[in-house]
């Protein structure tokens, strides 16, 4: 693949998939805008990995409007436009059975996700009225497709919510030259899965048509081509990256 030499923002950046994707770009000649809530060690690790010349980052809390505004902001002064907008950022499962969670469980699993996602996008929108053209990304989950597992169900809702989100916004910025695409992803090798038993993940990979669950680069290989000039004409599309264990 060619260099790309264009402007990204990465929403997670520094999660298990969020930091492959964001290596995958600066590879390809991507420079990248990421974001982080709390793992500012992995970020500045980051930075110190890829240099400041192709990576900066950036705090922020996706539940809260003012941080959003202000970081989109930021990232906007300092780019003519952004070109790329991926968002991979999810907050930690806890493998809790349905009925001994909390609303406030699914509360922050929705805040991160299409609550995160309608700040981002609202704040983009004055550029991208101007400049036309950005392509969104967004991470789901195999799990919003067949059967979802126990344990997860604050994650799984968020993940729905967050799909019908990313369809309405790639209806409504079509006109704009705006694609919206999503990816999902089987089990993947991440610290979201820190808390689900060791047995769980096994039997996850041994069910799995290709015998092991996804690694993050899996994703990021995916995400790239969507970032690319080659999905101009693909908008509203999900991508499973899952060795088929769904199929659709």
């Amino acid at each position: 693949m060619n260099k790309m030499e264009k402007i990204a923002l990465v929403i997670g950046g520094t999660g298990g998939i969020g930091s492959e994707i964001v290596r995958a770009f600066i590879k390809n000649g991507i420079k990248v805008n990421a974001t982080y809530y709390k793992n500012k060690d992995t970020a500045e690790k980051m930075v110190y990995e890829s240099g400041k010349e192709n990576l900066s980052v950036y705090q922020m809390d996706l539940a809260d409007e003012i941080s959003v505004k202000e970081t989109v902001q930021k990232i906007a002064d300092k780019h003519k436009t952004i070109d790329i907008v991926v968002f991979s950022a999810t907050y930690q499962t806890k493998n809790k059975q349905l009925f001994s969670t909390e609303w406030e469980d699914f509360q922050k699993h929705i805040d991160t996700q299409s609550r995160g996602l309608f700040y981002v996008t609202k704040n983009l929108m004055n550029q991208i009225k101007e400049k036309h053209r950005t392509k969104f990304i967004v991470i789901l989950t195999e799990y919003c497709f067949g059967k979802p597992p126990a344990g997860l169900s604050d994650y799984v809702t968020a993940k729905y919510s967050l799909m019908g989100l990313a369809k309405s916004i790639a209806s409504e910025l079509a006109k704009y030259g705006c694609t919206v695409n999503m990816v999902s992803p089987g089990m993947t090798e991440t610290n979201l899965i820190a808390n689900l038993p060791p047995k769980f993940i096994e039997i996850a990979a041994q069910s799995n048509p290709l015998r092991r669950i996804a690694k993050p680069a899996d994703v990021a290989n995916v995400v790239l081509f969507l970032a690319s000039d080659g999905s101009d004409y693909i908008n509203g599309a999900n991508i499973m990256v899952n060795g088929g264990g769904v199929m659709l």
